[in-house]
């Protein structure tokens, strides 16, 4: 419970410190660990990271902690040039795993549309799934108000037996 505390606190925080290197340096180019791997992969081999090796190398990184020696470097490659105060994060040699980079928002009334646009979305899912609730399960009664919500038919069935 106190890593967790710590993790939510300081997302770049962790038990082993050549890994919180690497999130520090994730976290400062804003994206995720994947991608730092396939970043490290493409400039230490100078090529894409193979499909058949990504499971292997992100299951060793995410749960054993093996950690490669080509990411480590690469992530100390990013610190040295965020002490240097020449990092730029948002350069496009970071992001190239990253395909929705570079969706800029350019104006107000640009943001106030997809806000319009997104809050109507949630709005007619809101209202389509109450009527839903309203209209389909208020046939059958629920035994109580806190999940699972089972029918008061198979709780109380002596409440539903017909009269001779």
């Amino acid at each position: 419970m106190n890593g967790l505390l710590k993790t939510l606190i300081k997302p770049d925080w962790d038990d082993n410190p050549k890994r919180s290197e690497i999130l520090h340096a994730a976290n400062l180019l804003q994206i995720g660990e994947f991608q730092l791997i396939q970043l490290a992969y493409k400039v230490w081999y100078r090529e894409d990271l193979p499909e058949d090796k990504i499971n292997n190398i992100f299951s060793e990184f995410m749960i054993t902690g093996i950690i490669p020696i080509w990411v480590t470097s690469y992530a100390r490659d990013i610190l040295k040039l965020d002490r240097a105060n020449v990092l730029d994060s948002y350069n496009e040699k970071y992001h190239i795993y990253d395909h929705e980079f570079g969706a800029y928002i350019y104006d107000n009334k640009q943001r106030r549309r997809r806000g319009v646009v997104y809050a109507t979305i949630i709005a007619i899912v809101f209202i389509a799934s109450h009527y839903m609730a309203i209209n389909y399960v208020s046939d059958e009664e629920s035994a109580g108000f806190y999940p699972p919500y089972i029918e008061k038919r198979i709780i109380y069935p002596e409440l539903y037996k017909e009269k001779k």
